[in-house]
C-alpha cells in the first residue's frame, strides 16, 4: 500500500493530519451530531412530558457543594471532539466513533426504561458564569441523566487518546477525565449513580468493538 495510505498509517500525535483521517473524522462528526440530536434530543424532549420519572440519587448527594468554576472542565469535553483526527490512525478513528454511537444507543435505551429527574435545584442564574450556564442548560435538560453520556464519551475518548500518547500526555489526559467526571456532580448536572452508569457505558463499548473498529472485542484484546 502506499506510504501515506491513511489505513497504515501508524497511530501518533500529528499537526498535518492525512486528508483521508480529517474526510473521515468530519463524515462521522456528523453521523455523531444526527445520533445525539435524535437520541438525546428526542428523548429529553419526551422524558421532559413524562410522568412517572424517577429520582436516582442519595440523599447526601444533595449536599455535594455546587462550584461554578467547575463548568469549565464540563464544558472541555467539547474541546476533545476536535483532537482524535490529529492522533489516530483511520482505524482507530473508526473504533473511535463506534464506541461513541455505540455508548449514545445503549444511553437512549437506558433514558427510556429509566426517566430520571435531577435532584438539584438549578439556578435561574449563576452569576460570573450566566452565558456558559444557560447554554448548558439549554442543551442538558434535567432528564437524560442515568448513565451520563457526558462520562462515558468522555471516557471513551480521552481514554483512547491517552493509550497511544507518551507518560506526560497520558497523565494530562488521565487528569482531564478526572476533572471532566468530578465535573458533572460539582456543577449539579449529574447524580453518583449517573456516573457509574456512564463508567459502565464505556467499558461495555471497549468490550464489544474492537480496537480496530470492528465486530466484538474477545477477552484479552488491547
Amino acid at each position: 500500500p502506499a506510504v501515506d495510505d491513511p489505513d497504515v498509517a501508524t497511530r501518533g500525535w500529528t499537526l498535518t493530519p492525512h486528508r483521508a483521517i480529517v474526510a473521515k473524522s468530519l463524515r462521522w462528526a456528523a453521523v455523531l451530531l444526527a445520533l445525539f440530536i435524535l437520541v438525546y434530543g428526542g428523548l429529553n424532549w419526551i422524558t421532559a412530558r413524562r410522568t412517572d420519572t424517577l429520582g436516582l440519587w442519595f440523599d447526601w448527594e444533595l449536599a455535594i457543594p455546587f462550584v461554578p468554576a467547575m463548568v469549565w472542565a464540563y464544558a472541555s469535553i467539547f474541546v476533545s471532539f476536535f483532537l482524535p483526527m490529529f492522533a489516530l490512525d483511520a482505524r482507530g478513528i473508526e473504533a473511535l466513533c463506534r464506541r461513541l454511537a455505540l455508548a449514545t444507543v445503549i444511553s437512549g435505551a437506558c433514558f427510556v426504561l429509566f426517566p430520571s429527574r435531577l435532584g438539584f435545584a438549578r439556578l435561574d442564574i449563576v452569576a460570573g458564569y450566566e452565558q456558559i450556564f444557560e447554554f448548558i442548560h439549554a442543551l442538558d435538560l434535567p432528564h437524560n441523566l442515568a448513565p451520563s453520556l457526558h462520562v462515558s464519551w468522555s471516557l471513551i475518548l480521552l481514554l483512547t487518546l491517552a493509550s497511544i500518547s507518551g507518560w506526560r500526555l497520558r497523565m494530562a489526559f488521565v487528569l482531564w477525565l478526572a476533572l471532566l467526571i468530578a465535573s458533572v456532580l460539582l456543577v449539579h448536572q449529574h447524580h453518583v449513580l449517573d456516573v457509574a452508569g456512564g463508567i459502565l457505558v464505556a467499558l461495555v463499548t471497549r468490550i464489544a468493538i474492537r480496537p480496530d473498529g470492528q465486530g466484538l472485542s474477545h477477552a484479552g484484546s488491547r
